[in-house]
């Protein structure tokens, strides 16, 4: 009987002491540091769906043209874009495609970035897509177009085609490029297109030639792509014989007297058809060019010691020869 009253006892002071202070009384044990159990995390995979962010970053070389249509292409089309924007020439080309409709195999999508300026020729930028993200392309440099001249070279008297002739665009007397015609007398120069805006922008041919050079002055405000002949030499109009001048700053006057007046000062290469000879000088005519390639002719007296014998058979000046 007395070992059940303690029993007793003891059950009732445990729940008191539980009813009093609480489960909080029994502290599981602290760990300072954390367990691990070595077993391999968890990777958890998602799949989104989104756009696809296109950047081309672009550069200026010179002029800026006011605005900018961009077309993007997908998948070899060239007629018929995804999307077109027209927008002020920024720094760069931002925009947003639908997810998947870039090849991602191949570089079958472009940009076409065409300047609203006909100074300006239209890019065409390729690339391969990806189905959703971000792409970031290399820097594109947009400079105004190119200026071209080309045509063919041959001689005046006859049309016949010259060729080896030097060819060179010139500011000032600054060579830009130089060429000479093919076997066919065609050149082609191109130059920079910031030189349109050059005001002493010329083109000489026919350095190498016996004759005077050709020289004509070029003006691109109408287009960037010029188709000039050159012919070179005297006309058929000019008869036998010829001579030239044979330097720079000769005197072509009105009469053979001593003291006439002087109506021009030649230049080495310029022809005369001479019509009669007195001991001392030579009278005939020169032809001078006017605007629109119209020549007249013109008539005078030149001192004998400055003039040269004319051999049409060959017109490319002898190795040394200025």
């Amino acid at each position: 009987m007395f070992q059940n009253l303690f029993k007793i006892k003891t059950l009732f002071f445990i729940v008191y002491v539980i009813f009093c202070f609480g489960c909080g009384s029994f502290k599981a044990p602290l760990y300072p540091d954390i367990i691990y159990n070595n077993r391999q995390p968890l990777i958890s995979v998602t799949y989104e769906y989104g756009e696809i962010q296109l950047i081309l970053p672009l550069k200026y070389d010179g002029a800026i043209p006011d605005n900018i249509l961009f077309k993007v292409f997908t998948q070899g089309d060239t007629v018929h874009p995804i999307i077109s924007i027209l927008q002020e020439a920024p720094k760069e080309f931002l925009t947003y495609l639908p997810q998947g409709v870039l090849d991602i195999q191949n570089n079958t999508n472009l940009i076409k970035i065409i300047p609203q300026d006909r100074n300006f020729d239209p890019i065409t930028v390729r690339f391969k897509g990806i189905r959703f993200g971000r792409i970031v392309l290399p820097q594109k440099t947009i400079r105004i177009g190119q200026l071209i001249v080309s045509g063919q070279t041959s001689l005046n008297v006859n049309d016949s085609t010259i060729a080896g002739v030097e060819i060179s665009m010139q500011n000032f007397d600054n060579i830009i490029y130089s060429t000479t015609s093919n076997e066919s007398g065609f050149y082609q120069i191109a130059i920079p297109g910031e030189y349109k805006f050059a005001e002493h922008l010329r083109i000489v041919a026919g350095n190498n030639l016996i004759f005077k050079p050709y020289t004509k002055k070029l003006d691109f405000n109408l287009s960037r792509k010029i188709k000039l002949d050159i012919k070179l030499g005297p006309s058929e109009e000019m008869m036998e014989p010829l001579y030239m001048t044979n330097k720079h700053n000769v005197h072509f006057r009105d009469g053979p007297e001593i003291g006439s007046e002087t109506l021009f000062l030649l230049e080495q290469g310029e022809v005369i058809s001479v019509e009669s000879v007195t001991p001392g000088e030579y009278f005939g005519s020169i032809e001078v060019e006017l605007e629109k390639n119209k020549r007249i002719k013109m008539a005078g007296w030149i001192n004998r010691s400055d003039l040269r014998l004319v051999n049409m058979q060959n017109v490319f000046k002898i190795n040394g020869e200025e």
